[in-house]
């Protein structure tokens, strides 16, 4: 069975147009589904949505406490004692050394990532101080804190002002 080469050649060009084809279809087609599965991947049912808003945008209020130096650990004290994970003793006595070498008028802050009655929080802490070691701290945090730092704000004296 002998053929003539142009009739060969034709026949090869063929089968590597069809194969071709072939690759580009699948290829097509392979690139298609990830995609759509790379979509699917973005989408979150609605108990995940409302899940994410209600972390994403927790109740906080905040509380400003006038007050020396030396009964910043008692403050401290009452919001460790009320968060259940994230503002441990490490952090709290790595907070007052910070405060306590803070240089007069300028405002610092820190943020702890906190877990309150098995919500997810943040307690956000700005401080400034003046040359008299009076602290005027602003603490933004969960409801639950907030209440228990008014109730300890009145058991604390206030900063003494300067004449």
């Amino acid at each position: 069975m002998t053929g003539s080469p142009i009739a060969l050649a034709v026949y090869v060009a063929l089968a590597a147009l069809a194969a071709w084809g072939l690759v580009l279809l699948l290829f097509y087609l392979v690139r298609r589904r990830i995609v759509e599965d790379y979509e699917k991947l973005g989408q979150a049912s609605s108990e995940e949505m409302l899940g994410e808003l209600e972390s994403a945008y927790a109740p906080r209020q905040t509380v400003r406490i006038h007050t020396q130096v030396e009964y910043l650990p008692f403050v401290f004290e009452s919001i460790r004692e009320i968060t259940e994970n994230g503002f441990d003793d490490k952090q709290m006595l790595s907070l007052l050394g910070r405060i306590e070498i803070h240089r007069p008028h300028e405002v610092r802050q820190a943020v702890f990532p906190i877990e309150v009655s098995g919500k997810r929080s943040d307690l956000h802490l700005r401080w400034s101080r003046d040359p008299s070691d009076r602290i005027e701290l602003s603490i933004t945090a969960a409801p639950k804190i907030a209440r228990a730092l008014r109730e300890q704000k009145k058991k604390i004296p206030k900063a003494v002002l300067a004449k």
